[in-house]
């Protein structure tokens, strides 16, 4: 059945939406519960799809890179569902609500200084490094942390499109975040010392 899938196959698909759609909605409404919320159906189905929208994206790319070798495709799919669940609950919004509501708040002093700092720094990595220094980060890491904190993207787009592996991806993560918090602690030390 995963030849067929990862060939494109109609039916195979259709099949096997079916076949898992249960254990992809389990597992959704589980990392709900996880982060303390009990979840509105139609979010949970939101985020199913989104799970299935994932695994056939650019020609199944994240399927075909299911090794029945190393995990059950249940195993594999309950990691895929999870951390589609984890990115949508990330990118929720609160509801927006009406400006003439915070009126009076848009004439105080944080807020116009708040204002004033649109023109500044194009992405959250400049911010920080304006905050921070400079930490060291390699091209790759930098290019990771735009494309994660200004874009937006998930691991598995982020892996798509520079074309390395997910995990590859998470690595350069953490080591890029641990390079920046080294940074900022020496930086406190070193305003710190000069107190």
């Amino acid at each position: 059945m995963l030849d067929a899938l990862r060939h494109g196959e109609p039916r195979a698909w259709q099949s096997f939406c079916q076949d898992h759609a249960g254990l992809v909605l389990h597992v959704v409404r589980q990392t709900f519960g996880r982060y303390g919320l009990r979840g509105e159906p139609h979010d949970i189905e939101d985020v199913g799809q989104e799970v299935f929208i994932r695994l056939s994206k650019q020609d199944f790319a994240l399927l075909k890179k299911f090794d029945p070798e190393r995990a059950k495709l249940t195993t594999f799919l309950r990691v895929v569902a999870s951390s589609t669940a984890i990115d949508w609950l990330r990118r929720r919004r609160p509801q927006s609500e009406d400006i003439d509501d915070h009126a009076g708040a848009l004439a105080d002093e944080r807020s116009l200084r708040a204002f004033d700092a649109i023109d500044q720094p194009d992405t959250a990595l400049q911010a920080v490094e304006e905050r921070v220094g400079e930490a060291g980060l390699s091209e790759r890491q930098r290019a990771i942390l735009t494309l994660m904190f200004d874009e937006d993207m998930d691991v598995e787009d982020i892996a798509a499109k520079l074309g390395i592996a997910a995990q590859t991806v998470r690595s350069a993560k953490h080591k890029a975040l641990t390079k920046i918090r080294d940074a900022f602690v020496a930086k406190q030390d070193t305003e710190a010392r000069g107190q």
